[in-house]
């Protein structure tokens, strides 16, 4: 199926974009080259210049809506190992990371019976704010120079072919369990401003929760929280 793809010089963010389609009732992607307010989870801001790849797509899914968070980070991932990059993992619940740097961020919400995903890929983007230390770019990775164009539509044809694996029953998450980060290492979870858990990252279950063996030895899921890697 061939879904439409709108594109933007500037917007405020693909995601306010996206939502103003909704009851079209059609799936579909907004491409924009810069944000002017952009913003990750819990309302933090996304440093959103000219040089990334800001993309929302929106879907319907009628089944596994959990796991369309992992869907875009291995499409993320796929289109990266396209480009001959490796080191690749995902920070939970919605981090890829390469070389153990944060290289994107997704952003998935649920309106009704839509579900809206938020990529923002830093592509050629040369320097980040001090506060950004753990972010990095496909351009100081690699030293050069890409063309957004190519990796929108690479990222694009590996979402929608993982979107409708996922839909149509054939999507495996056991696949993808090798690209979980931190799995056996101590950890610090974020539940809210005054919840903070503290254990070891056991696994991922089937539903996306995180699995972590507290420091109680009580196993425990968690469905959302901030993960933070104790040295």
């Amino acid at each position: 199926m061939v879904r439409e793809v709108l594109k933007f010089k500037r917007v405020t963010s693909t995601q306010d974009v996206v939502k103003r389609l909704i009851n079209n009732k059609k799936e579909i992607a907004v491409f924009a080259h810069q944000q002017t307010k952009g913003r990750g989870r819990y309302k933090r801001e996304w440093f959103s210049p000219p040089g990334g790849m800001y993309l929302s797509i929106l879907v319907f899914p009628k089944r596994h809506v959990n796991l369309i968070p992992v869907v875009s980070c291995v499409a993320v991932i796929e289109t990266l190992k396209d480009l001959h990059f490796d080191n690749l993992s995902i920070h939970w619940p919605n981090d890829v990371l390469l070389n153990q740097k944060k290289i994107c961020g997704i952003l998935c919400e649920r309106i009704d019976d839509a579900v809206i995903c938020g990529i923002g890929l830093n592509v050629n983007i040369k320097k980040f704010p001090s506060r950004l230390s753990c972010a990095t770019s496909l351009y100081k990775e690699a030293g050069k120079i890409y063309r957004i164009r190519t990796i929108l539509n690479l990222c694009l044809k590996n979402f929608w072919n993982l979107y409708d694996s996922l839909q149509e029953n054939k999507f495996n998450l056991h696949d993808v369990y090798h690209y979980i980060g931190g799995v056996g290492e101590p950890v610090e979870i974020k539940l809210s401003s005054k919840e903070v858990i503290k254990g070891i990252i056991h696994n991922v279950d089937e539903d996306w929760s995180l699995v972590v063996r507290t420091d109680d030895g009580l196993i425990k899921k968690i469905y959302q929280g901030d993960v933070i890697r104790v040295s």
